[in-house]
């Protein structure tokens, strides 16, 4: 089972269980849910099942999401809506399909991000919330080193 506790005033751990018994599998276990990954990435369209990487850039979304409906609750609570279009991209993927000749590491390298914010307020107020939003954003903070990240914000009234 997973465990949360905060260690210090530094640092708050989070542990969980990762099982794989029959080399396929991956069951996930913490305090809140148990569920089953087959497989880190899949290329097959008619596959419904949610793989590693949909785990992980689902949390990117609904983590930068989450960050600015944080933010702005917390201060002029200007945005009555977000809806965001994530767009990943998956450098070398012919790699991880063991395709001969290529052997560049696979890899997230980029997010394109269009965020479509129903306000009344003007985009660069909006642009301001989404920065200052991303300051103290768990998710956004770990990720952007790495990932290569683009975002635009649409106004909707």
């Amino acid at each position: 089972m997973e465990k949360r506790y905060l260690n210090s005033a530094n640092n708050y751990d989070i542990e969980f269980r990762a099982i794989s018994t029959d080399g396929k599998k991956v069951k996930i276990r913490t305090d809140k849910v148990s569920y089953s990954v087959d497989e880190e990435m899949s290329f097959d369209i008619a596959n419904d099942v949610l793989t590693s990487v949909d785990h992980f850039t689902g949390g990117i979304a609904s983590g930068m999401i989450s960050a600015i409906n944080r933010y702005d609750q917390k201060h002029d609570g200007i945005i009555d809506q977000i809806e965001g279009k994530f767009t990943f991209h998956l450098s070398n993927p012919l790699t991880y399909l063991d395709v001969r000749g290529y052997d560049e590491t696979p890899h997230v390298s980029a997010l394109d991000l269009q965020l479509y914010l129903v306000s009344f307020n003007e985009a660069d107020e909006l642009e301001q919330v989404y920065q200052e939003a991303m300051k103290n954003s768990i998710v956004y903070q770990t990720i952007k080193d790495t990932i290569k990240i683009e975002h635009k914000i649409k106004v909707v009234l």
